[in-house]
């Protein structure tokens, strides 16, 4: 059995179909999806969902609950830290079973402790002197191109993730034609992919998911720390975008009560996640970004199952059933590939 694991980074669910996403349409059709889609784990922002499909688990369990992590004294990139506990990756290599990792996000190879892949790629997760998308990620064509060169598709398991939809909808909004001519060109890609896959495609099974939504940014800057800091009110705030993690802070009925909050998530007994109303975005942003992510709204994922291998009516149908959250993946894997993955952080 080949399980290829495809991500498309903030892809909306809404631009799937026969127009922008042909290739992936095909997909869907012929296997399974859920209409409705996947659901991210909160914060809805790129770092702790992809830790949540290396790994099945919570990021209370993983320890990435926004894309930076607290290190004890500050706040720091969760990709020099990675995931806590076991890895789809380790598992499937403890099995004897092969695996290779692309990414168009260098970062993502330590925030998915994808090092322990067979082969990974950029190589140290270090950004590649190839064709880059505006923020300075490997554009779709790269990440091909490195499919190739590391022979991706003879693993028996495969990771992809494409970037550019994400960088799109931050620079454009998830709801404009930039961003769904974005979607078609790295729907392109993706199809692309699927060719490569057709020799030994009865013995495959693809999986589709992308890691969250995006929201339309109305506002811009929402300083919580000096909120928290006048109000006489501990915490130290980590912003991502349309939430903030509030460490060490007061109870939630306390921070429910600040105007510029409108829900809040206990996530563990020391951090806590706020956001505000649609579209207002916490701490320094950059004023010409029309997109953002990290609060509940921006949950909904993409959720494809496709191939021909025998496994894949089920799962379809197990997908279309039950929207699959972002914990569903790994474990599913594993399953497949006959792995042991240990659910403990």
């Amino acid at each position: 059995m080949r399980v290829v694991f495809v991500i498309i980074d903030a892809l909306p669910n809404q631009w799937v179909g026969p127009v922008w996403t042909p290739h992936l349409w095909k997909l869907a059709t012929e296997g399974g999806w859920n209409r409705r889609g996947g659901t991210a784990v909160l914060s809805t922002a790129t770092y702790p969902n992809h830790a949540s499909f290396a790994t099945g688990r919570e990021p209370a369990s993983h320890g990435i609950l926004v894309n930076r992590v607290w290190n004890g004294e500050e706040f720091v990139s969760s990709h020099t830290v990675g995931p806590r506990g076991d890895t789809i990756f380790a598992a499937v290599n403890r099995r004897g079973v092969s695996s290779a990792v692309v990414v168009g996000d260098h970062k993502l190879i330590g925030v998915m402790g994808a090092e322990a892949a067979d082969q990974h790629w950029p190589p140290q997760g270090r950004r590649a002197d190839v064709a880059l998308d505006e923020f300075g990620y490997a554009a779709d064509t790269s990440v091909l191109d490195a499919v190739d060169t590391i022979e991706l598709v003879e693993a028996h398991l495969g990771v992809v993730h494409f970037n550019e939809p994400d960088t799109a909808c931050h620079l454009y909004g998830p709801d404009a034609p930039e961003t769904g001519e974005r979607v078609r060109s790295t729907d392109r890609a993706f199809g692309a992919l699927m060719e490569r896959l057709a020799p030994g495609w009865a013995d495959t099974v693809v999986m589709v998911v992308s890691d969250h939504d995006q929201e339309r940014v109305t506002r811009h800057g929402v300083d919580l720390q000096s909120t928290l800091q006048e109000r006489g009110l501990p915490g130290i705030v980590e912003s991502e975008g349309t939430a903030a993690l509030v460490l060490h802070g007061p109870p939630i009925d306390t921070l429910l009560n600040i105007d510029e909050i409108e829900g809040a998530r206990v996530l563990d007994e020391h951090n806590t996640l706020v956001w505000g109303a649609p579209g207002v975005v916490f701490g320094p942003w950059l004023d010409e970004l029309l997109g953002s992510h990290g609060s509940p709204r921006c949950a909904t994922q993409v959720a494809v199952v496709g191939g021909g291998h025998p496994a894949v009516p089920e799962l379809a149908a197990a997908v279309g059933k039950a929207r699959p959250d972002a914990t569903w993946w790994a474990p599913t894997i594993a399953r497949l590939l006959g792995a042991g993955l240990d659910s403990q952080g």
